[in-house]
């Protein structure tokens, strides 16, 4: 029998949705101690630590899991420069490096970065990093695996490539499904870019061995695409009920931006083509003389706009702040009374933001603008965590909040129903040991 790494065996006892109700191993988990063999898993992906806001927080927890389960882990990424696309101090001036990161080997790969919003830099970005990647992921050791994180969706033919040359199997993670989306946002127009991109969604699909998607909305598109059923699996993203918890309202956040005893509404999040705040301006507009305020943390291609819109309807109740230190995040979330999750309505279907799954963990009441029948809609109902108001209502808006505001027992207990649902079926170990069978399956262990 193969010895069992002792860090894997850490992991084990310090998980206790392994043990079956007598405090045994529960074997249906997917593996076993006789049968383990681990792999080498090489993560694809545009962010990773030390980048602190976005998804490269949990690819970066998946790195440091599988490496505690036992597995070798190299990822090929980008020099860190998100969300300001500034590359951070000490990667500046280089085209590759690679370095040691919390037991996990990183390979960086060169990036176009520049805070230039506009629609030629930011494809320059992901472009830039997916050649790079290309070229960087060749020099990289062979791994029994790729998981590829997508966006940006051209990362994940450069998967399939390196896995061709590897002879590696590729499993694919959708975040957002593209070009669904960017063709509803309006940012994709040309026939002939929709066309050659729904080729290359069908190729990524192809070529994959496994797809792993973040809702069940998006694998009924997917199917409905063609890929066969048994292909595609459904593993939600997540968040860790240990390091985001529920904690005071009157925090030293709160205390900062100077809402007092107002019921706070706060959304923190990228500000880009796929948010829609601008009910969120009019909601605040006619609830001026009320006791309500109204907090905007986050950066991105659309907040200029919106400061101009709140300047110009002259809002003393709402404020804009920029993105807020990770350690400062639990913070955020928990001095508001009630947090905001919005998309438009050209990308509700097409995108789920993973941030809704740390403000359930704060306990907190979410309240979503979007439309019915979409997974944030589901989601919110499902767990009757909060409130849902439709895209581009603002009366039915400041009527949420009226309602939220008067009746603080209910969202205390939807709050409460928030962190349940997220220990209960999106907490970070059960995701991670769901993506571990997977990999595991995928890559012959």
């Amino acid at each position: 029998m193969e010895k069992m790494p002792s860090s894997r065996a850490m992991w084990l006892f310090t998980n206790p949705w392994l043990e079956d109700e007598n405090g045994k191993l529960d074997h249906s988990c997917g593996f076993s101690i006789e049968r383990f063999r681990a792999l080498h898993v090489q993560l694809i992906a545009q962010y990773f630590k030390p980048e602190t806001v976005g998804s490269g927080v949990w690819i970066h927890q998946l790195a440091t899991d599988l490496v505690a389960l036992g597995h070798q882990v190299s990822v090929v990424t980008s020099f860190p420069n998100y969300p300001k696309r500034i590359v951070f101090d000490g990667y500046r001036g280089r085209l590759f490096m690679r370095e040691q990161m919390d037991g996990v080997d990183v390979v960086r790969t060169y990036i176009y970065a520049s805070p230039n919003e506009g629609m030629l830099s930011r494809t320059l970005n992901y472009g830039s990093f997916c050649a790079s990647a290309s070229i960087g992921g060749l020099f990289a050791p062979k791994p029994d695996v790729i998981y590829c994180v997508m966006p940006p969706m051209p990362l994940g033919a450069v998967a399939a490539f390196l896995g061709w040359v590897k002879s590696a199997p590729v499993v694919v993670n959708i975040q957002d499904i593209y070009p669904d989306i960017a063709v509803a946002v309006g940012v994709l127009r040309n026939p002939l870019m929709i066309r050659f991109f729904e080729w290359m969604e069908r190729f990524i699909y192809r070529k994959a061995a496994s797809i792993v998607v973040i809702a069940d909305g998006f694998k009924e598109n997917i199917v409905g695409k063609g890929v066969p059923e048994e292909k595609v699996h459904v593993v939600p993203n997540w968040a860790d009920p240990d390091e985001i918890q529920p904690g005071p309202k009157d925090n030293p956040f709160r205390r900062q931006v100077g809402v007092g005893d107002r019921f706070t509404l706060s959304y923190s999040g990228s500000l880009s083509y796929n948010t829609n705040l601008d009910p969120v301006l009019d909601a605040a507009e006619l609830l001026a003389d009320e006791d309500f305020s109204f907090v905007i943390v986050g950066d991105g291609v659309k907040k200029v706009e919106l400061e101009r819109r709140a300047q110009e309807l002259g809002l003393n109740n709402l404020q804009f702040l920029p993105f807020q230190p990770l350690e400062r995040y639990p913070q955020v979330l928990a001095a508001s009374d009630m947090n905001l999750v919005t998309l438009n309505q050209q990308a509700a279907m097409a995108s789920v933001p993973s941030k809704m799954f740390k403000m359930m963990a704060s306990g907190r009441p979410v309240l979503a603008i979007t439309m019915e029948g979409n997974e944030v809609h589901r989601l919110i109902h499902d767990s009757d965590c909060g409130l849902t108001v439709p895209p581009d209502d603002p009366v039915k808006l400041a009527e949420a909040l009226r309602y939220a505001a008067s009746h603080p027992e209910e969202m205390e207990r939807m709050g409460r129903n928030a962190r349940t649902y997220l220990m209960e079926k999106h907490a970070r170990r059960d995701c991670v040991g769901r993506i571990e069978a997977i990999l595991k399956k995928v890559g012959g262990s």
